[in-house]
């Protein structure tokens, strides 16, 4: 085999090794924000989480994980109630630079309050 050939296969075997670097972090970020998610909820005990999805932007620099939380019947009712849930986490490259919470709306942040001055 002649170097010229040899160059050309090692260039083309590193392609998709490239790509494969690149999509790791998508699925590492996602994973890392369901764990997160999962362990800032505050009230597992009372109403459970159930996590049904996330989303992942190009990279996986923002992921959106989705859930349901079950919530206690309340008289006269006698199914439980499932309450939509919602969290993002940001991402610098593999490290979480942000997290919070997009619903339900007690534990989405609270806008700040213009002071009238």
């Amino acid at each position: 085999m002649n170097p010229r050939t040899r160059h050309l296969l090692l260039a083309l075997l590193t392609i998709p090794l490239a790509y494969l670097a690149g999509c790791t972090s998508y699925y590492k970020n996602a994973e890392a924000c369901k764990d997160k998610v999962r362990a800032d909820y505050p009230d597992a005990a009372s109403a459970p989480l159930k996590i049904t999805g996330s989303g992942t932007s190009y990279h996986g620099l923002r992921v959106v994980v989705h859930g349901t939380i079950q919530n206690p019947p309340k008289p006269p009712a006698t199914k439980p109630a499932m309450v939509p849930a919602a969290a993002e986490c940001t991402f610098s490259e593999t490290s979480m630079t942000g997290f919070q919470w997009l619903v339900p709306a007690k534990l989405a942040p609270k806008p700040p309050v213009a002071s009238d001055e």
